[in-house]
């Protein structure tokens, strides 16, 4: 029993001992080696408009700033309200023709809606900015536009979200500010007790027309758009045809699409804007997205020389139908997986879940710095709603950078590239990407 007692007493002796050994050691609790720095804390001293006061090179905006009753309306958000302007500087607003004298002979509810555009609430501090676009939603609305419901707070019978105009921001290597894609010179950014003023040495371009509107206004893309016509065209023809054989009347195209008006990603689907006589309670009439466009060249490329040639491969390669049995539209022309492509992200080949059908369609808006960013590459289109997880559909393209140009094809398959040729043309759809070749999935053939 002493012995048992003995070995008792020397075991907790021995753990104390190496309890206080390591207790003491010399790499614990030590204070940081002395030189070592201390990344800097940025702190602000002024409010946003004395920041804006102290800047010289920004008299044209303050007088706008001044002028505005965008002030008044934070106000009234109470004290607590901060927001980030974003300010041109006088020779950035004099080259697009804003001058003083033109904000002294602006309607002041013009003067707001300009304000309101340069205005996001919240502060906007200089570590959020990455290489990758982050949007900020500014505080102009545009009252015509509905896109899918998404993140405006939630009201009883609500089917979309209102039309805010957004800058996507990033800050590239060179320390430049990036919205939209487009440098905004050197980051100025300083921030304010209420907020950030971010001092720029460009404009930021506003988008007033339609991705359709761009296009048919530019010249380049006369086979892509034709081609989109006509097949609807052919498609809705089609089904009144058959579905009037069906129904035992005649259906008008007006009744087809009012029965099917989301069957196919029709060609002026969310490019045309339809005006809703109750706006609160009507569906989306705009997406935003990112559009590759493909040239009237690429086309020939791929031996398409014309419009007549395109719908000639459509007339032998399709599949279009009423499908008596389903009792709905079913069918595909050939050149609709080309479209989907360019224009839809390949969705044609997401996975569906056999219960609750494709994931939700994710955030698609991608300027140039962000297709050169490596995160693109493992990106889900498509990810969450009511599908399962394992339903959720990865970035079908892999993109890459030569010399500064871009480019895409789709992933593994041995297709020519598609280069951008020029990129983030702003639309109010999102940006287009000019490309010099078409998007062809592996094995597909257009001869």
């Amino acid at each position: 029993m002493k012995r048992l007692l003995n070995d008792f007493i020397y075991s907790m002796m021995l753990f104390g001992t190496l309890m206080c050994t390591v207790g003491c050691q010399k790499n614990e609790f030590m204070p940081a080696p002395e030189g070592e720095q201390v990344p800097h804390q940025e702190e602000a001293t002024k409010k946003v408009g004395e920041l804006l006061a102290g800047e010289a090179s920004a008299s044209i905006f303050r007088k706008a700033w001044d002028k505005s009753r965008v002030k008044d309306s934070l106000s009234r958000m109470g004290v607590n309200t901060t927001y980030t302007l974003f300010v041109p500087n006088d020779a950035a607003w004099t080259k697009i023709g804003i001058t003083a004298a033109k904000i002294d002979a602006m309607p002041t509810a013009d003067v707001d809606s300009l304000m309101m555009f340069y205005t996001i609430l919240g502060t906007l501090r200089k570590d959020q900015l990455r290489p990758e676009s982050m949007p900020m939603r500014s505080m102009l609305v545009n009252p015509e536009l509905r896109v899918p419901f998404y993140d405006e707070p939630n009201v009883w019978g609500q089917r979309h979200d209102k039309y805010r105009y957004k800058h996507y921001l990033a800050l590239n290597a060179a320390g430049n500010l990036l919205v939209n894609g487009k440098s905004m010179g050197k980051l100025n950014h300083q921030l304010a007790t209420n907020g950030a003023v971010i001092f720029m040495e460009n404009n930021i371009e506003k988008p007033t027309k339609t991705a359709l509107q761009v296009m048919e206004a530019d010249g380049r893309f006369t086979i892509f758009l034709e081609m989109q016509r006509q097949m609807d065209d052919i498609f809705v023809e089609t089904m009144v045809r058959e579905m009037s054989y069906w129904y035992g009347y005649d259906v008008t195209p007006e009744e087809y699409w009012m029965y099917y008006p989301s069957v196919r990603y029709a060609y002026r689907q969310f490019w045309d804007i339809t005006i809703a006589s109750d706006p609160n309670y009507a569906d989306p009439n705009i997406t935003i997205t990112t559009l590759f466009a493909p040239t009237d060249d690429a086309f020939k490329k791929a031996g398409l020389t014309s419009i007549d040639a395109v719908m000639a491969l459509n007339s032998e390669r399709n599949d279009v139908r009423f499908d008596e049995n389903m009792f709905q539209p079913a069918g595909h022309f050939v050149m609709d997986t080309i479209v989907d492509a360019h224009r839809n992200w390949a969705r044609f080949y997401a996975p569906q879940d056999p219960a609750y059908g494709m994931a939700r369609g994710n955030q698609t808006v991608f300027f140039s710095n962000d297709l050169a960013a490596p995160f693109i590459h493992d990106y889900f289109v498509n990810i969450g709603g009511t599908a399962q997880i394992r339903y959720a559909y990865k970035m079908p393209f892999a993109f890459s950078s030569n010399n500064g140009t871009l480019g895409l094809h789709f992933k593994e398959s041995g297709q020519p590239t598609a280069h951008i040729v020029e990129s983030d043309i702003l639309t109010l759809n999102g940006p287009i990407h000019v490309v010099d070749n078409l998007l062809l999935p592996k094995g597909f053939k257009l001869k």
